[in-house]
């Protein structure tokens, strides 16, 4: 912030402009971005009927989906009847939290088979229905997709 001063006979205003930095000249600074330096946001979290259960903070690390990973999630979910197509919404839930729901070590939690069989579990997506309620589920899965863009916040209007 840049601060002019006004005097008077009797006051000094102060006022406060708030300095802008210039616009990013967009192609020059993708040319010139590092690709290792964009990767996925995390964040922490903590289940908190699992803390309970287990008696300690449950925490594990959800990542934001890439829009190919997203891609690849929806076909997956898809329900075809007859001519009619459409997405299950419970499934693609199931498969947003198998992709992005990691451990400490930044691998996908649900997918570490040692877990799956210790719960007497086939696959994966079995795993996870029987270690999270349903509600958790949907939690879990408005999270990724709030740090993966979908929420409000993520892009904003240039008004001039």
């Amino acid at each position: 912030m840049a601060t002019t001063k006004k005097t008077t006979a009797e006051v000094e205003v102060v006022e406060e402009q708030e300095t802008k930095k210039a616009p990013l000249n967009v192609l020059d600074t993708l040319l010139g971005s590092d690709l290792n330096k964009i990767e996925l946001p995390k964040k922490k979290l903590e289940l908190k009927r699992l803390s309970e259960i287990y008696g300690a903070p449950f925490y594990v690390i959800v990542q934001a989906i890439s829009a190919s990973k997203w891609e690849e999630l929806q076909d997956r979910a898809l329900k075809i009847e007859g001519k009619d197509v459409d997405i299950d919404t419970n499934l693609l839930q199931i498969f947003v939290v198998l992709e992005c729901v990691l451990d400490e070590h930044g691998k996908q939690l649900f997918k570490n088979m040692d877990v799956v069989k210790h719960f007497e579990c086939v696959t994966p997506k079995d795993l996870v229905k029987k270690l999270l309620l349903s509600g958790e589920i949907m939690s879990i899965y408005t999270f990724v997709s709030d740090l993966s863009g979908f929420g409000d916040g993520s892009v904003s209007e240039v008004k001039n």
